[in-house]
């Protein structure tokens, strides 16, 4: 009986943890959302100067290419860290 008890906590302090570790990152992704959503309604278009070329995108798709780039961009120069600290 006392092993159900425990297995409820466990699974709480999982989350508890959880959030306690990843609260930026959700709150990053749930601005996101926000910010891709409102743009989706209005429709706007954003032009986008690539070398001697114009490229036009819907804004949503901008904000959330400059998302994936930052997140891909992040977790590069995190595995590079973490690379040189297994080195030493």
């Amino acid at each position: 009986m006392s092993s159900a008890g425990n297995s409820g906590r466990d699974d709480e302090n999982r989350l508890t943890r959880f959030l306690k570790r990843k609260w930026l990152a959700i709150v990053l992704i749930l601005l996101l959302v926000i910010v891709a959503v409102q743009n989706l309604v209005g429709g706007d278009r954003a032009t986008i100067f690539v070398l001697w070329t114009q490229v036009q995108v819907p804004t949503w798709l901008l904000v959330v290419l400059v998302f994936l780039i930052g997140g891909v961009v992040g977790w590069v120069l995190a595995r590079n860290r973490a690379a040189r600290r297994a080195r030493r």
